[in-house]
């Protein structure tokens, strides 16, 4: 035998398994190309990402640019790709808390511990326990309030919180409110939506100006057109027991102030505005501002008062020192009303935005890869829980009053319908795997038999 047919014979089988490589290839290259049946249907949409932001007020005291007070009613809900979150919050403290939480001045106890405040309820959608949502009352202060939070593989999270009311009377009160939030897919998987609302019952200022009904809301659904919008709208308003017309904030909200401004309060009306694809509707602001009447009186009572507030203060202090915390923030809350600080009552404020998740833009080929799976715990029963069927239109509900607070649960909530079915066994990938295993074993077969017949020909010495 030749050198080159030697040569020839020797990489047939090289060339042969080299062969049925590439045939194996071409076939799962076509087999897949389609969906395969052993994966899960997705959605008829992809989950992309969204989030939702609502809170009922803020008060606002502050000495220079450092803000002292607490935020009430935070709901928060968001989703990113197969997972979803919430959080509800019915009081931050902020810097207040980081205060009351701080070791005494004599080593002794905080005066409020900071396991002791409120906590956010907080919930994702990689537990399941979550699908069916938490309830909790706010028991760290002793007014009634409540904290709600969903989140559900559908991807789906809401959160909903309800506040109470609180003022002074006669001088500034605040109705009931509830911040709303959700963020996901509704419809039955069919749309991605993220919405947020407010809705406070009343404002009272100084027993002159009522405002009832004020309502917070920004929606933005990135699948089918729409809508993206954010608005802002009052029930009623009435000046000295004398109803105006509310159909306008803008407009009403200047007569206001035409009334407020001898007593050095002004309000600032919420603008609906769109900035970098993120609905936002801006809150109320109520703001002391100077006033010649108002600080020529305040400057007459601090001076008349000065030498016995001294002697208090200088008591308490001598009695505890932890007592220095309250007189802080009792100065720092006269002085911004005064002069010498700002104040400023923030009420409402929502923001929604929803859409894709931008694609790598180093990513080659013309293949795209699947949303990856969520990390941690997953719920393998399919979808849970619940979603939100958001308004089509028509007449807007009522708007809350003091006598009627705004709901609990501001949307309807329907069932999701079911958006993944179950895969199969078998199919094109097990055909090709098996023939792909045969194909082996004929090498593995081949390979055997010629080393058998390479051994008989080795030539046997014998001495």
């Amino acid at each position: 035998m030749s050198a080159a047919s030697s040569a020839r014979g020797t990489y047939r089988r090289t060339k042969w398994g080299a062969a049925g490589a590439l045939a194996a290839m071409l076939v799962t290259f076509f087999a897949t190309g389609g969906t395969s049946s052993a994966a899960p249907s997705q959605a008829t949409i992809e989950p992309g990402q969204g989030l939702a932001i609502a809170q009922t007020s803020r008060v606002d005291p502050r000495a220079g640019a450092l803000p002292i007070g607490p935020t009430l009613g935070i709901s928060i809900a968001g989703h990113q790709n197969q997972v979803a979150q919430a959080s509800s919050q019915a009081v931050d403290l902020g810097v207040l808390g980081t205060t009351l939480g701080s070791e005494g001045c004599d080593g002794s106890d905080p005066t409020l511990p900071a396991d002791k405040q409120p906590k956010a309820l907080q919930v994702d959608s990689r537990d399941p326990a979550s699908a069916q949502g938490k309830d909790e009352d706010e028991t760290a202060l002793p007014v009634p309030m409540h904290k709600h939070a969903l989140a559900n593989p559908t991807p789906f999270g809401e959160a909903i919180t309800t506040t109470a009311a609180y003022g002074i009377p006669g001088v500034l009160s605040v109705g009931p409110g509830v911040s709303h939030t959700y963020s996901g897919l509704v419809d039955g998987g069919t749309a991605r939506e993220a919405k947020a609302t407010t809705d406070i019952a009343s404002i009272n200022l100084a027993n002159v100006v009522a405002i009832n009904g004020l309502h917070w809301e920004a929606v933005w659904r990135s699948t089918g057109g729409g809508p993206q919008a954010g608005s802002f709208s009052i029930g009623s308003v009435s000046i000295a027991g004398v109803p105006i017309p509310a159909q306008d904030p803008v407009s009403t909200i200047n007569q206001i102030n035409a009334v407020l401004k001898p007593l050095g309060l002004v309000i600032d009306p919420p603008t609906a505005r769109t900035v970098n694809g993120v609905e936002f509707v801006d809150p109320l602001g109520i703001s002391v501002v100077p006033s010649a009447q108002r600080d020529v009186v305040a400057a007459t009572l601090l001076g008349n008062i000065q030498p016995l507030r001294q002697q208090l203060f200088d008591a308490l202090l001598a009695q505890d020192c932890g007592n220095a915390s309250y007189i802080t923030v009792f100065d720092i809350a006269l002085g911004s009303i005064t002069g010498a600080g700002s104040f400023n009552l923030i009420l409402g404020g929502v923001q929604a935005s929803s859409g894709e998740i931008p694609r790598n833009q180093f990513q080659l080929g013309t293949f795209s890869l699947a949303a990856p799976a969520p990390t941690g715990t997953s719920n393998s029963t399919g979808v849970l829980g619940t979603s939100v069927k958001p308004s089509t239109g028509g007449t807007a509900a009522a708007a809350p009053t003091a006598s009627n607070p705004p709901a609990a649960n501001a949307a309807t909530i329907t069932p999701a319908a079911s958006i993944a079915s179950k895969g199969k066994r078998g199919g094109a990938l097990a055909g090709v795997g098996l023939g792909c295993l045969a194909f082996l074993l004929a090498l593995a077969e081949g390979d055997r038999r010629k080393m058998r017949r390479a051994q008989r020909e080795i030539p046997q010495f014998t001495v």
